[in-house]
């Protein structure tokens, strides 16, 4: 199917099954501004979080509004400055941010040590985090797999941080449910290069039990259906990435007696919901906002050794991933639909990610 060389998809914001393409205009920029060309993207749970909870406390699709009811899935990605009028970045630099599904997005920068922030006020009710663009050097051979990690797996190294703090205070047993997911596999990956020596406990889905078991990272793996035959030693920490009250409950109940903390963070289950489920036994809950925690840890860090270490860290995962993770591509709007909605509908099989290119 034709399109416009220039395109904006946009998705019905109570109907995320609904979606067009739309012709994007191409306006003049102002002074200091600078268009940027969407060159590729990966897709995730996390990204079907951002549709799922546009219209949230944290209304996500505000970030790049549509037409009237509509709006644009965030996405986090590669772009090269394809028009510049601010001084200090070239044509062809390129960057790795949150960015539209779009062809283009044009940013209002202010240089930083990293990269860029963009001073364009629609999307301040974000955290800075989000508004902040690194500097991407060219592809190598990691780079598809850094497009389709690198947003989550910051989520998975500063909870690895929280575990040590944990274990170095007693903790013996970590559980986590969602299990397959990225985030999960980052950070059971991260705790054993640390040499935390936490027992693991893994839940997932049936289907996945045995990828997941296949990874060899997981003490216990087991299925949901299967938590009451599961036994732990505590102190334990339960990490929940659901996002989905009844299996957050179900585990809580399960373990209340030998858990010194939950963590709920993350929301792959396409029954998730915002808040904390009420009646959760155990610790109190803590949310882990992974953009708030980095940020400060960075901060009181410096950033230039906080940097340091998490690209380290990154980089060897990225590389482990080739075991387990393999990188399928798509392009076109047509394309990144039909991702998108396996993605949505939790179809998308563990062991696969897409990186979709406009």
């Amino acid at each position: 199917m034709s399109h416009p060389d220039r395109w904006d998809l946009v998705f019905k914001r109570d109907d995320l099954t609904v979606s067009e393409i739309r012709d994007a205009a191409s306006p003049g920029l102002e002074p200091g501004e600078v268009r940027l060309a969407v060159e590729n993207f990966g897709l995730t749970a996390n990204n079907a979080t951002y549709a799922r909870f546009g219209e949230s406390d944290i209304p996500f699709f505000d970030a790049f509004p549509g037409p009237e009811g509509y709006g644009r899935v965030p996405v986090w990605g590669h772009a090269r400055v394809e028009e510049s009028r601010h001084p200090e970045i070239a044509v062809g630099t390129r960057y790795f941010g949150y960015l539209p599904m779009s062809t283009h997005h044009v940013v209002a920068p202010q240089v930083t040590p990293r990269g860029f922030a963009d001073l364009t006020p629609q999307r301040h009710f974000l955290h800075p985090w989000y508004w902040h663009f690194e500097l991407a050097a060219e592809p190598d051979a990691l780079d598809e797999r850094r497009t389709l990690i690198h947003p989550v797996y910051p989520a998975a190294y500063n909870l690895a941080d929280l575990l040590q703090r944990l274990a170095e205070a007693g903790a013996r047993t970590v559980v986590l449910t969602s299990a397959s997911s990225k985030v999960a596999i980052g950070l059971v990956e991260e705790a054993a290069a640390r040499g935390l020596g936490l027992t693991t406990v893994g839940f997932t889905s049936a289907r996945n039990a045995a990828f997941v078991g296949g990874l060899g990272l997981y003490d216990t793996v087991a299925s949901y259906e299967d938590l009451a035959s599961v036994s732990i030693e505590g102190p334990a920490v339960f990490v929940d990435l659901t996002g989905e009250a009844t299996l957050r409950l179900a585990v809580a109940e399960r373990f209340a007696d030998e858990l010194v903390n939950t963590t709920l963070i993350g929301f792959t289950h396409p029954g998730a919901q915002v808040p904390p489920p009420p009646g959760l036994r155990g610790p109190a809950a803590e949310v882990f906002f992974t953009p708030a925690v980095e940020w400060t840890v960075a901060e009181a860090e410096g950033p230039e050794n906080y940097y340091a270490r998490y690209a380290a860290s990154e980089e060897r995962f990225l590389a482990s991933t080739a075991s387990w993770l393999t990188i399928e591509h798509a392009q076109g709007p047509e394309a990144i639909v039909e991702v998108f909605g396996d993605v949505l509908a939790g179809k998308q099989p563990p062991d696969l990610g897409f990186v979709l290119r406009p």
